[in-house]
C-alpha cells in the first residue's frame, strides 16, 4: 500500500505511525548528538562529563558553561533539525519543499514580522506575569511545590545561559539561545508538525492551536506555559498567513535575540527600564493595545504576502 493509498483509507493510522517515527527520529538524533557533544567536551573543554555527571547542573564556572551551551547546540540540532529534515524525507517528500524553505522573502515582510515581535511584548510580559498567579488545587499542593522548584531552577539555568559580560559571549549565546533555536523549532513545530497537522485534518486552526499548545508543553514550564503558547500562536499563523517558514524563524530568533542582547552588562546597565527583557506595564490599555496592535499586523502581514503571491504568480 503506497502512502497516498494509506493516507485516504486509514488517516488516523497514518497520522499516529507517522508521529511515532518522528518521535523515533527525535529520540535517535537528539541521542547520537548529546552523546557526541558530552564525549567530545573532554577533548575541546577538559571537562569529562562521564566522570563527573553533576557538573551537567553547575552553573557557576565559566569554562563548564561554554561546554553546556557547546552540548545545548549539538542536542538542538540533534532534537529538532535533523528530525523535521529527515521526516519530510520519510513523507517522500523534499524538505525545503515541505517546509517552505524555498518560498521569496521581502524587506517589507521581513520589517513587519520584526515589527509583530516588538509589539507584542507588552501583551507577552503582562502574561507571563498573570500565568505566575496559577494557582493548583490544595489537594494537588506537592505536585505545585515541585513545579515552582523546576521553574526556580530553569530561571537560574536561563540567567546563568544568557548573562553576557563580553562581545564574545554575546555572540556564542546569539548563536546557541536565538539562532539555533529560532531555525530547529521552526523546523520541526510549524514546518513539520502544524503543516503535517493541516495537511492530514484540514484544519488549519486547528493545527496552528494545536501545535501552539504542543509548543508550549514541550518547554515544560507550567508557569510560562500561557505566553508561550500564544508565542507559538503567533508563530503559527504567521506561518499559515505567509507561506514562508523563514518569516516564522525570523519572528522567533527576534524574541530570542531581543532576550539575548538586553541581557548583554554594557546594554543592560544602560537600557531603560521599560525597555528592560520582561518589563510589565501596570496600565491594562498598554496590554491590551499590544495584543490588538499585533494582531492587526498579523493580518496586514498575510495581506500584503497574499497580494504579492496573487499577483505575481508565485
Amino acid at each position: 500500500m503506497t502512502e497516498k493509498n494509506l493516507f485516504w483509507e486509514h488517516p488516523v493510522v497514518f497520522f499516529i505511525t507517522r508521529m511515532f517515527i518522528l518521535a523515533g527520529m527525535m529520540l535517535v538524533f537528539a541521542g547520537f548528538a548529546y552523546s557526541i557533544a558530552v564525549y567530545t567536551s573532554k577533548a575541546i573543554f577538559g571537562i569529562d562529563y562521564l566522570a563527573n555527571p553533576s557538573l551537567l547542573t553547575d552553573f557557576t564556572a565559566p569554562s563548564n558553561l561554554n561546554a553546556l551551551k557547546y552540548i545545548q547546540a549539538l542536542t538542538s540540532a540533534g532534537i529538532f533539525i535533523y528530525p523535521a529534515w529527515y521526516f519530510c524525507k520519510a513523507l517522500h517528500q523534499t524538505p525545503a519543499e515541505f517546509l517552505k524553505l524555498n518560498r521569496r522573502i521581502t524587506f517589507s515582510e521581513i520589517a513587519l514580522s520584526i515589527t509583530i515581535v516588538l509589539a507584542a511584548m507588552p501583551f507577552v510580559s503582562w502574561l507571563v506575569y498573570a500565568n505566575g498567579f496559577l494557582k493548583l488545587p490544595a489537594s494537588m499542593a506537592g505536585l505545585e511545590r515541585e513545579l515552582k522548584a523546576a521553574e526556580e531552577l530553569a530561571a537560574k539555568f536561563t540567567q546563568a545561559f544568557i548573562q553576557a559580560d563580553t562581545l564574545d559571549v554575546l555572540w556564542i549565546n546569539l548563536l546557541v539561545i536565538a539562532i539555533l533555536p529560532a531555525i530547529g523549532e521552526e523546523f520541526l513545530f510549524r514546518g513539520v508538525l502544524q503543516n503535517f497537522v493541516r495537511l492530514t485534518t484540514g484544519k488549519k486552526h486547528f493545527a496552528v492551536w494545536m501545535i501552539a499548545i504542543v509548543f508550549s508543553a514541550f518547554h515544560g514550564q507550567f508557569y510560562g506555559f500561557l505566553p508561550r503558547m500564544i508565542l507559538g500562536a503567533a508563530l503559527g499563523y504567521a506561518y499559515l498567513f505567509t507561506g514562508n517558514l523563514w518569516i516564522s524563524i525570523i519572528m522567533h530568533f527576534v524574541n530570542n535575540a531581543f532576550a539575548v542582547v538586553s541581557s548583554y552588562t554594557p546594554i543592560k546597565n544602560n537600557l531603560p527600564t521599560v525597555m528592560q527583557d520582561g518589563y510589565v506595564f501596570e496600565s491594562w490599555m498598554i496590554n491590551a493595545g499590544s495584543a490588538v496592535v499585533t494582531i492587526g499586523l498579523l493580518w496586514i502581514l498575510r495581506n500584503i504576502t497574499f497580494k504579492r503571491v496573487w499577483y505575481n504568480g508565485e
